[in-house]
């Protein structure tokens, strides 16, 4: 058994691990607004950061530009918040991102993004459920995936953006009602790359599959997953984890997900279980 003296010294050194994660954030995050207000622009190097300091290094830098990217996890893992905050911190850096939400009201996002410390410049949030009311009949017509596809193309002609988070894939398969998910997804999939955007799509997954239950990430570029696992003192945790990303030298490892002071960071590879 660890002696008492020792378990505290390792929470100390957690806690201050911690701690400077986060300060790195908020340098990052005053670096980017003072590059803004300067009228600069960061060099392009052909990757979408996703804001998640100690991930994106795992990345190398992040997420590669034009990638069809799938995050799923439980319920409960910030899958969501991941996904606001990816859009929210590259706006801030000059690239336009649209979070299309397809179950979620505009309303209770704004609320969680208020809750993360975001406080966005301009909207945004693409509230999708609005437009189900407005397609009552979509299911006899085009179908929801066809609505969801010719929104994207004429949005990106009339305000061209460079990354868009969908939230989440499991409503669009009960909205469209797929005969065929796989060849649909992959027609899908294949639309996004059209569209010269980054694509972010969130999935609900089960915690006791290490992969995605729809096979999603065989078909997508890359795919990121979050999980609970349990500290070395028994708490209840959030982890991450890189499971695929074409292109990129990327760790495999799972890495414990942090949220303080505004920002995000992943530490690991850490001693945490599985619950």
């Amino acid at each position: 058994m660890e002696p008492a003296g020792e378990r505290k010294a390792t929470r100390r050194e957690e806690r201050l691990q911690e701690e400077v994660e986060a300060l790195k954030g908020r340098l990052r995050e005053l670096e980017t607004r003072i590059d803004t207000m300067s009228g600069g622009r960061k060099t392009d190097d052909g990757r979408i950061r996703t804001f998640v300091a100690g991930f994106d290094e795992a990345l190398e830098g992040g997420i590669p530009k034009g990638h069809v990217v799938v995050l799923g996890g439980p319920s409960g893992t910030m899958k969501t918040s991941l996904g606001l905050n990816l859009v929210h911190r590259n706006r801030l850096e000059g690239v336009r991102g649209l979070y299309v939400s397809l179950e979620e009201g505009r309303a209770s996002l704004l609320r969680t993004m208020a809750r993360l410390g975001m406080e966005p410049k301009d909207d945004f949030i693409v509230d999708i459920a609005r437009l189900r009311t407005e397609h009552e009949a979509a299911d006899e017509t085009r179908g929801w995936l066809k609505i969801l596809e010719e929104y994207l193309g004429r949005k990106r002609e009339k305000e061209p953006f460079g990354l868009v988070v969908i939230d989440s894939l499991n409503s669009l398969y009960a909205l469209a009602k797929l005969s065929d998910p796989r060849t649909d997804l992959f027609h899908f999939f294949t639309f996004l790359r059209g569209l010269g955007v980054t694509a972010v799509l969130i999935a609900e997954t089960s915690d006791a599959s290490s992969s995605f239950p729809d096979h999603e990430d065989y078909l997508a570029d890359g795919a990121i997953l979050l999980r609970y696992g349990n500290d070395a003192d028994g708490r209840v945790s959030v982890e991450i984890r890189c499971l695929k990303m074409r292109h990129t030298n990327h760790a495999r490892d799972w890495f414990r997900l942090d949220h303080a002071d505004g920002a995000f960071a992943a530490r690991g590879p850490g001693p945490s279980t599985r619950p």
